[in-house]
């Protein structure tokens, strides 16, 4: 199929949100508030783990978007620089996301058996699993990408007006410096948020899984929202191609299967060891009607996503490939429900009006900062010196 050369790039400029769906964010937020308000005064335990559950999840879309910024860097993926932008719009979420952080510490009495200190710890764990390290490291760690984000980013932004391709470069060595320390923070924050809710259980595969999950979700909001401004009427719909919608699509599929493999090799290994540290973590999440989760989870993150995206077609229907993305945010959410809400109950807790409510003021608070972003910035990197070479990219049709 002949197409026509795009020889050059007009600056689509910034995206304003419409006022209706600003109002749905804001809505969203005060459902949210309310929700937790009138949780906390119900059910302060499970207040605070479904605090916990929309926390990291939100804060992983964040994540996955510098993450997209720095590989785009790094590897000198061209034909990512049209979707960059959007992805760069996750990070606004970032400097929130620290404020909030100041929820999970308020809740960690309710959250963490080792609060109170735990007399069946050893001396090393207890030192570390102390709240006041816990507070310093996860505000370290929320300090240190909010930082890269801003330069990155504000890199990114101020080349739309300068054009200066020294930015590129200096942004590229950023991100191969990034990339090393985001992998050790990343893993430490995973350890101490989420897996020292059961402190007596330890997997070095842990960090790596969470990863896999943040990656493999974010990448399917940023799609969704890719093929939103790409259609018709839209603000990329200029410079988007099919080409650009089948790559996401690739990469979805194969952090699918990343994710899988790193899924069943944590379950094969401590399977076959059979150690009791280890085995007790999945016991539970299969008895007392967590097992109903635990099934649903291969469905949601691998099997939808897998097959539904196995051929090359598949990844190009942009209808087909926004409902797999949404199975797979699903899919995240109940990961994330099920690697939390066991420390709550023994026994299955339905998602209930306090996790929904929850969930929403998050999702309102996530898409107010990120539309902010869109509504200041250019919606797409125009002077960025490889642009030209993104639009044009047609591998695939």
């Amino acid at each position: 199929m002949h197409h026509a050369v795009i020889t050059q790039v007009d600056n689509p400029g910034p995206v304003a949100l419409a006022s209706k769906w600003r109002l749905t964010f804001i809505g969203m937020t005060g459902i949210g508030v309310a929700a937790f308000a009138a949780a906390v005064l119900s059910d302060p335990a499970r207040a605070w783990h479904g605090y916990l559950v929309s926390y990291f999840m939100f804060l992983a879309f964040g994540i996955a978007g510098l993450f997209f910024v720095a590989i785009n860097n790094a590897t000198n993926a061209k034909w990512m620089i049209v979707i960059r932008r959007l992805a760069e719009g996750f990070t606004a979420y970032l400097p929130v996301a620290l404020v909030l952080f100041v929820g999970v510490v308020l809740g960690m009495k309710h959250l963490y058996g080792w609060y109170d200190g735990a007399t069946d710890m050893e001396p090393a764990k207890a030192k570390w699993l102390s709240p006041l390290w816990i507070t310093v490291r996860g505000f370290v760690f929320l300090a240190v990408w909010v930082l890269f984000a801003r330069v990155l980013v504000g890199w990114s932004v101020k080349q739309d007006a300068s054009g200066d391709a020294k930015l590129s470069r200096k942004a590229i060595n950023l991100s191969v410096v990034f990339l090393p320390i985001f992998a050790g923070t990343f893993t430490l924050a995973a350890f101490d948020w989420i897996m020292s809710l059961q402190y007596h259980f330890f997997s070095t595969m842990f960090g790596v899984y969470c990863f896999a999950g943040m990656f493999q979700s974010g990448l399917a909001l940023l799609t969704i929202v890719f093929i939103r401004m790409k259609q018709p009427g839209g603000p990329l719909q200029a410079y988007a191609t099919q080409s650009h919608v089948k790559d996401l699509g690739g990469l979805i599929f194969a952090f699918t299967v990343f994710m899988t493999y790193i899924g069943f090799s944590q379950f094969m290994l401590i399977w076959y060891a059979n150690m009791p540290e280890e085995t007790f973590y999945f016991m539970q999440r299969l008895d007392g009607g967590w097992q109903v989760l635990t099934v649903a989870l291969p469905f949601f993150k691998f099997v939808v996503p897998f097959f539904g995206l196995l051929g090359q077609g598949q990844k190009k229907n942009e209808t087909w490939l926004t409902i797999v993305c949404w199975t797979i945010i699903v899919g995240q959410f109940l990961d994330i429900y099920w690697m939390v809400m066991p420390t709550y109950s023994k026994t299955l807790v339905p998602i209930g009006w306090m996790e929904i409510g929850i969930w929403l003021g998050f999702a309102g608070i996530f898409g107010l900062a990120v539309s902010r972003f869109y509504a200041r910035n250019s919606i797409m990197a125009a002077r960025d010196p490889r642009i030209l070479e993104s639009v044009n990219w047609r591998m695939w049709e």
